[in-house]
């Protein structure tokens, strides 16, 4: 850990103690692993994430955020921070195979037209995660997921396109877009682009940079031969906001920054019919058996899809249900060995 490091990880947490102390383990298990230095930005836990991670591993830099500034904005923190030739954005819910971090530093150091590289991403029933490499998200997937065409063909390449459906995910290719739980990046070219968007709060945000690192001229790398184990959502599932608002409307933008305004428009559109459509789905709920709704909350939720029904009128209307970054961000208090 004395030299200069090649990668910078940086992790960002929110009540997953356990989960980050498990990822911190697989990372320093790998004994391939290329020289690290490991920056974690703490978004203001309350579970003892950060004593925990500095009492195990005093080496780990920790920025400990008095308020929740949201994902990007605490990965940008942490950028600021680093020393590496690369950096790797890595989801505190995730558990790094064996010879993933060389491999995809050797990809970088090999391919200098590449910008990122993800990996393949499994649940822990060793299920792959198609999420690891999709293309970007445009108004017409937004159209089939108003029909469910999504749900219904999910393998499809026409209906399944977002997420590439019909591949299996498991060999190496370029794509459009690769997850924010596994990212690597060069630290020069993360940084030329400002980092991660720090308009939205969480969700699409590795959309939204992947497009801006293509744009750059660079490719994105997907490595289906190497990869990392992926809890999903663990963060999310511990907040109460009305995160999946949020998606409506991070879905809203990162189709306007691929497609442009006029389709953005409509889009906000398609999105009022889609929550409309969604409320006559739910009412219908109401005359079916309680384990119906049990298994599907989300499709019967009356209460969040007039919530998107008034999003796509006035957005202004609900914006305070939203989680937002502070407009002023308290210093982060530092804990870990940070140089002098």
């Amino acid at each position: 850990m004395t030299q200069a490091p090649v990668l910078s990880i940086l992790i960002v947490t929110w009540n997953v103690r356990e989960l980050v102390l498990e990822c911190l383990a697989s990372v320093h298990a790998d004994a391939e692993a290329p020289p690290f230095e490991i920056i974690l930005v703490d978004n203001a836990s309350d579970d003892g994430t950060t004593e925990a991670v500095v009492g195990r591993y005093p080496h780990v830099r920790v920025l400990a955020n008095r308020d929740n500034v949201g994902f990007p904005r605490a990965n940008n923190q942490a950028l600021a921070h680093a020393r590496g030739r690369h950096v790797l954005y890595l989801n505190p819910d995730t558990e790094v195979d064996g010879g993933t971090l060389s491999a995809c530093v050797r990809e970088l150091d090999d391919n200098p037209d590449i910008g990122v590289i993800g990996c393949r991403l499994e649940s822990p029933d060793g299920s792959v995660q198609y999420e690891a490499a999709r293309n970007m998200y445009r108004f017409r997937h937004l159209m089939f997921e108003l029909l469910y065409l999504h749900m219904m063909f999910p393998r499809s390449s026409i209906f399944g396109h977002h997420r590439m459906g019909d591949w299996d995910h498991r060999g190496d290719r370029d794509v459009e877009a690769v997850s924010g739980a596994f990212m690597m990046v060069p630290r020069s070219l993360a940084q030329n682009v400002g980092g991660l968007p720090e308009d939205l709060f969480m969700y699409h945000e590795d959309l939204s940079f992947c497009l801006r690192i293509r744009r750059s001229g660079r490719r994105v790398r997907y490595l289906g031969s190497v990869g990392a184990m992926h809890h999903v959502g663990q963060s999310s599932r511990r907040s109460t906001a009305r995160l999946a608002l949020l998606d409506v409307e991070c879905k809203h933008r990162v189709i306007a920054e691929a497609d442009g305004p006029a389709w953005a428009a409509a889009a906000r559109a398609a999105l009022g019919l889609r929550a409309a459509l969604r409320i006559g789905v739910g009412a219908v709920g109401l005359l079916l058996p309680a384990r119906w709704k049990a298994a599907y909350p989300r499709v019967f939720d009356i209460g969040l899809y007039w919530l998107q029904l008034r999003w796509s009128v006035r957005p202004a209307a609900v914006t305070d249900l939203m989680p937002r970054a502070p407009e002023i961000v308290r210093e982060p208090l530092r804990m870990g060995a940070w140089p002098a």
